[in-house]
């Protein structure tokens, strides 16, 4: 089981249920990953994060999220990797029983971010420059994924490059992308 961060307020019940799923309590296993407090129940200060914890926070929209995080590891050259398990009701839908496109887009844009406030937190605050989804198959709901995240390059510790990737438990990938975020030039 991967183990949980310190000061992680996770509701063991969300953990339970990514448990019941086989694949992912096969990913969930792995000891490299950290369970960590990524609450979309948290709203920051004028309104932030209020999409994922307030308005999509619902049984028919994204009815659990679980997020873990892996370290990079500088003596095998492993990057770190966010993997986030998300499982969707029906309520966000673009076609009978598919998720919308822009629905994948938003929570690809969270996750990937996210392994930067992870690996990264002393860039904060970052924003999205650019956003570049790759469509490859339909999410079916309702139903569970996955989306692994990776930083792919860092410029001047302020540009950061980054891949990510929705995926279902058979390893069909439904989506891919690639993302510049910025960070803003602190004022003088």
């Amino acid at each position: 089981m991967a183990k949980i961060q310190k000061g992680s307020n996770v509701p063991q019940s969300t953990i339970d249920h990514f448990q019941r799923i086989p694949w992912c309590a096969a990913l969930l296993s792995d000891p490299t990953f950290y369970i960590v407090n990524m609450s979309r129940t948290i709203i920051q200060p004028g309104d932030g994060h209020s999409l994922m914890g307030e308005t999509w926070n619902t049984d028919r929209t994204i009815a659990e999220l679980l997020s873990l995080y892996r370290p990079p590891n500088a003596t095998t050259g492993q990057p770190g990797e966010i993997r986030r398990f998300y499982t969707f009701g029906g309520g966000m839908n673009a076609h009978p029983n598919l998720l919308h496109g822009g629905v994948i887009a938003t929570i690809l844009d969270s996750t990937m971010g996210n392994i930067i406030a992870q690996q990264m937190p002393e860039l904060q605050p970052l924003f999205t420059v650019n956003l570049n989804v790759s469509y490859k198959k339909p999410v079916p709901t309702p139903g569970t994924i996955m989306i692994r995240a990776q930083i792919t390059k860092v410029h001047a510790s302020r540009k950061v490059w980054l891949s990510g990737m929705v995926e279902n438990g058979t390893g069909d990938v439904h989506a891919t992308a690639e993302g510049l975020w910025l960070r803003v030039k602190p004022k003088l």
